[in-house]
């Protein structure tokens, strides 16, 4: 039986589906979609995604101001620091168990696509997904998936004919990345002038999505790195948005911020556009998208730029929708990347352990902590050899905390002391803060400094992870 619906009309579709799923005695399986906006402001966000669907929650905040912890807390329901995956500390290597591996234990097909390198199987985040695949700035081998060269080592034995035929198999099976192989070889070789000419993995990610056939039980990541430096999307009209962001940050060296805000936006707008075509591909596929921010970017406020250092409102607070059957509306209740791992939770049918909230249940007004760790331990060695002081590096490694309350309100340690926007919730937000720092379980840990290629470590700088 054909059953033709409109494209929009996902209540109609997930009813349907219940159903069926009901009346053949079976388990109603979930699929889920969860993308990361890497690096987009909440104001940048509500100016140029105002076209998204779904229910939005206006007081999100993230658990970090960088990539990293932030998708550690995503992953596990916890803070970076109970984890223990953070600046000093960098790679997924927590005992905790990963949201893609219950997941996958459950019987999801779990994949993963991700533009930044520090949500890579580089550094350990592709636990749990039977196929990781990565953008031109991840110039490492896709989990589950095979290049050009891994193709010429196998079958050895064969003969020509058979090999290639079976190479011809196995890459209509999606088992190969043949031509994006082939696309880094040339780019290799003709120095790279290739890459300047394409985006940061959105229209790859669309290709991808487009190309793939969903189950029912379906568990899909992205992360999407178009609003990150160097803002440099193919329709840029700035020639030069690059600067240094420790001289910026930590000197009077600062660069003129109205063109680098300005290659920002032009950055943000490109991705709208191309999350419209993803999007509108997601909603036919899965039940419920989640679309959300990991963290913002500073342009001088606070005498700050891009997210080298604090827990300012405009670097932690996050854009945060859920699409879906019934989702419509906004919350304004403070909530956090950390009730994005419960309510995918909630929605899979999983027990396991979160510290979040179910976003599509009830809410309860609970206070959600930001951290600053202190700065990355590459990014130290860096400034020590650029001739920065000792006391300056130890003023701005300094651990800092922030916490969203009701009311829309935000209270944060800085440089200078106390800052706060909105009612606060309590007397003494500084005190307050500090026994909501002592309910942390903290994984006092500092790992051995992670060793990576020359490669990976030259994208890094490119990214503005020295």
């Amino acid at each position: 039986m054909q059953c033709y619906l409109p494209d929009n009309d996902r209540s109609f579709i997930y009813e349907y589906k219940i159903l069926v799923n009901h009346a053949s005695s079976t388990e109603v399986m979930t699929s889920v979609a969860l993308i990361v906006l890497d690096t987009l402001r909440k104001d940048a966000f509500d100016d140029g995604f105002d076209w998204l669907p779904g229910r939005r929650f206006d007081h999100a905040w993230s658990t970090a101001k960088w990539t990293m912890p932030a998708h550690a807390s995503l992953f596990t329901g916890k803070y970076a620091s109970e984890v223990g995956v953070h600046a000093k500390a960098e790679g997924f290597d927590c005992p905790e168990s990963a949201l893609a591996e219950y997941l996958q234990q459950a019987g999801y097909t779990t994949r993963a696509f991700s533009a930044n390198l520090m949500v890579s199987p580089v550094f350990g985040f592709d636990r749990g997904f039977d196929t990781f695949q990565g953008a031109w700035r991840i110039n490492v081998n896709s989990k589950g998936l095979k290049g050009w060269k891994e193709i010429t080592e196998i079958g050895q034995g064969d003969t020509g004919a058979q090999k290639y035929a079976d190479v011809v198999r196995r890459a209509l099976a999606g088992q190969y990345r043949i031509w994006p192989s082939i696309k880094r070889g040339i780019q290799k070789r003709t120095g790279g002038f290739l890459e300047k000419t394409t985006d940061d993995g959105a229209t790859r990610f669309l290709q991808i999505v487009q190309e793939t056939q969903y189950g029912d039980q379906e568990f899909l990541f992205a992360n999407l790195m178009e609003a990150h430096a160097p803002y440099s999307p193919p329709t840029s009209s700035i020639d030069d948005s690059s600067y240094d962001e420790v001289a910026a940050t930590l000197t009077e060296n600062e660069p003129d911020g109205e063109p680098i805000r300005e290659a920002y936006d032009e950055a943000v707008r490109y991705l709208s556009d191309k999350y419209r075509q993803i999007f509108a591909e997601l909603e036919r596929e899965f039940d419920y998208v989640i679309t959300v921010g990991d963290h913002g970017e500073l342009f001088g406020e606070h005498g700050s730029w891009r997210h080298l250092h604090g827990v300012y409102p405009e670097l932690t607070h996050i854009p945060l929708v859920i699409s879906g059957p019934n989702c419509t509306g906004s919350c304004t209740k403070p909530t956090s990347l950390l009730d994005v791992h419960r309510t995918i939770l909630e929605l899979t049918g999983i027990d396991a352990p979160s510290r979040g909230q179910d976003l599509l249940g009830e809410i309860t007004e609970q206070p959600r902590l930001v951290e600053y760790e202190g700065l990355r331990s590459p990014r130290i060695e860096m400034m020590y050899d650029a001739g920065y002081a000792d006391s300056l590096i130890a003023t701005y490694d300094a651990p800092l905390m922030g916490f969203a309350a009701s009311d829309a309100y935000f209270g944060y340690e800085t440089l200078d002391g106390w800052n706060e926007c909105g009612v606060p919730p309590v007397e003494d937000p500084r005190k307050y803060l500090q026994e909501l720092q002592e309910t942390l379980e903290i994984r006092n840990t500092v790992s051995d400094k992670l060793e990576v290629s020359d490669a990976v470590k030259a994208k890094l700088r490119d990214l503005g992870y020295a």
